[in-house]
């Protein structure tokens, strides 16, 4: 719902209600009175209304419990209802109309306290369906972002497919393996075929709302790593390290296999030196930190487009996935080579479940 219809909703509703209370006051045989009663009580709600939406926009910013929520809205909704019927009953005291057993400020109160319960009903009652549309609202958001999350998702998949395991690398496996065969190397060539094999078989399987563990993404990032230490030899050194606590986080699936065949295909394998290829996992508290660097950050120039194209991907699909409760850079210099880091927040499936 657009910010007009809401605010065309919100001032048509008091005004309904000060219509509703107007037609109350037909039957008493001193109408006028009784409506600028009404009329001071229903422009004070209106007002009141206001402060009642800034307590339930810092409520559900506090994620405070319900039961606690709904306790403070009741108590200070009744606040303001007396506050509300106060200033109707003064209204009708400055105009005259009162008798003179309550022309006094004091008895202009007591009326305001025995007349509170309804506007009180009326802003507790605004709190809730203003809670039921943020609600709804939020829960659209989430189905949204979900869907753009799952998109990307399969996007990513199929750029794998189109973009990361490209016939570049299907040739240089293929020809490492007829090599390895030329040699006599019957067991590398096995082992080269059942990891290219086992490989295209995790890229190729959907995975539950994008999500895998770490340790699934992990264990096809090293497929990946070792087809390349079989076709590099010693030009490739490779330090994997995850800590323990980690491993069951969920990440969006294939999050790591562009960072990592970027340091290994545009840093190292152009290399005649070759270079070392280092993943690091780690949690500190409620986030994730990883970090994928390569010795040699000098990439050739027709790698740079590729190389752009994995990592705005992998922004766009953090961003999707985690929205602002994420960070992610990547840089690189002659001295210390490439780094691309990011730090997600520490998810479980037990924990997105609950």
């Amino acid at each position: 719902m657009g910010r007009p219809k809401a605010w065309l909703l919100h001032v048509g509703g008091w005004v309904a209600y000060g219509l509703v209370s107007a037609l109350g006051a037909l039957p008493y045989r001193r109408a006028y009175p009784v409506l600028l009663y009404f009329a001071g009580t229903t422009a004070a709600a209106f007002l009141a209304s206001f402060v009642m939406l800034a307590l339930c926009r810092r409520l559900a910013a506090g994620r405070l419990p319900w039961p606690k929520a709904m306790t403070v809205i009741v108590a200070c909704s009744y606040v303001l209802g007396v506050v509300c019927s106060v200033s109707g009953a003064a209204l009708e005291a400055a105009a005259g109309h009162v008798g003179p057993e309550a022309s006094h400020w004091r008895a202009v109160a007591l009326v305001g306290f025995a007349n509170a319960f309804s506007p009180a009903i009326m802003l507790v009652a605004w709190s809730a369906i203003y809670g039921a549309a943020q609600h709804w609202r939020e829960a659209r958001l989430r189905e949204r972002e979900l869907l753009l999350a799952e998109s990307l998702a399969r996007e990513a998949e199929l750029k794998a497919l189109r973009y990361q395991i490209t016939p570049h690398f299907l040739f240089n496996t293929l020809n490492g393996i007829s090599t390895l065969v030329g040699e006599g190397d019957a067991r590398s060539a096995r082992r080269m075929i059942a990891l290219l094999a086992n490989f295209l078989r995790a890229t190729l399987e959907p995975a539950r709302q994008g999500d895998v563990t770490l340790a699934q993404e992990l264990a096809q990032v090293q497929q990946y790593v070792e087809i390349e230490q079989i076709r590099l030899g010693r030009r490739l050194v490779v330090s994997i390290h995850c800590d323990p606590e980690a491993r069951n986080a969920l990440v969006p699936h294939l999050l790591l296999q562009p960072l990592v065949e970027n340091a290994v295909r545009h840093g190292i394998a152009p290399s005649p030196e070759g270079g070392t290829l280092s993943l690091s996992v780690c949690r500190r508290g409620g986030m994730v930190e990883i970090a994928v660097r390569n010795s040699f950050s000098e990439l050739p120039a027709q790698s740079a487009s590729a190389g752009g194209l994995g990592l705005a991907n992998t922004a766009a699909r953090l961003a999707a996935r985690y929205r602002d409760a994420y960070r992610f850079s990547a840089s690189g210099d002659t001295r210390k080579g490439w780094l691309a880091t990011m730090e997600i927040p520490h998810q479980t499936a037990t924990e997105l479940a609950t």
